[in-house]
């Protein structure tokens, strides 16, 4: 009984949760577009001056090497170009409707950006690319939500490290698999990334193996401030969806962390 009521009152919550904002899901549309151009871009970045704003940031950090700075809207989405400005949207939109300033949504949403920005590199194709970038910025939204809905009970769980999916249940009687699931499907995102979103911890494809990979380096490295060591990952999850490259992503990947930290911290 408790359980159940439990799930009631976090399905109560969840469905008290504000809508995206209406301007940046809009900016995402146009950029799910493969017909959009900049000018369609730019002409509802120039309404948002905090997006804006960070996209020219972005442009001009140090992970790009202009030799000129980046003054325009317009220079600045060149620069960075229309995935990383869909990746801004998106974080943009999520943290101003679930954000709070607390040490652990910045550790959930720092983790996010680096997973987001790896698995971008590693699609095969531009369609792939968009997917993993947008699934690897999202896969912990379910994370957000319970730090919007129960933050002091959430935050308690990182103590001892990232809280599991078994705690989730024990505490929450739900996990934030399926509850970011949940929110993806009322926000309407793209049905891939929802997957992503649901099954990074039990992968069942190519895309949300390497999400679960990636997740788990970015996660060894942040738990133990080094990547030199061996990672522990159960690479029997992702072997026969990855094919006989896997155990060599673990390495690339580990490095290509290193290589990225700057955007990362840019990013954030």
């Amino acid at each position: 009984m408790e359980l159940c009521s439990q799930w009631t009152s976090i399905c109560k919550k969840l469905d008290n949760l504000p809508t995206l904002e209406t301007s940046k899901m809009r900016l995402f549309n146009i950029l799910e577009d493969k017909d959009a151009g900049i000018k369609d871009v730019e002409r509802i970045i120039e309404k948002d001056p905090a997006m804006a704003a960070k996209i020219v940031r972005l442009a001009n950090a140090a992970f790009y090497r202009r030799e000129a700075q980046a003054k325009s809207i317009h220079d600045a989405i060149l620069t960075v170009g229309f995935d990383m400005v869909k990746c801004i949207t998106i974080s943009m939109a999520v943290m101003h409707t679930l954000g709070k300033s607390t040490v652990v949504s910045g550790r959930i949403w720092r983790h996010s950006t680096a997973v987001s920005i790896l698995a971008f590199g590693l699609g095969k194709d531009k369609a792939e690319k968009e997917i993993l970038l947008s699934g690897g910025l999202l896969h912990d939204l379910g994370r957000m939500a319970f730090l919007y809905i129960e933050p002091d009970m959430y935050a308690s769980l990182f103590r001892d490290g990232w809280p599991g999916l078994d705690l989730e249940q024990r505490v929450f009687s739900v996990d934030h698999t399926i509850v970011g699931e949940m929110i993806a499907k009322k926000w309407r995102f793209p049905s891939e990334v929802i997957d992503i979103i649901k099954t990074h911890h039990n992968p069942h494809n190519r895309l949300s193996a390497l999400i679960y990979l990636i997740d788990c380096i970015v996660s060894e490295h942040d738990n133990n401030s080094s990547i030199d060591h061996d990672v522990e990952i159960d690479l029997s999850r992702v072997d026969h969806l990855l094919g006989p490259e896997y155990k060599d992503l673990v390495n690339d990947i580990a490095t290509q962390y290193k290589q990225d930290g700057s955007l990362i911290e840019d990013f954030v």
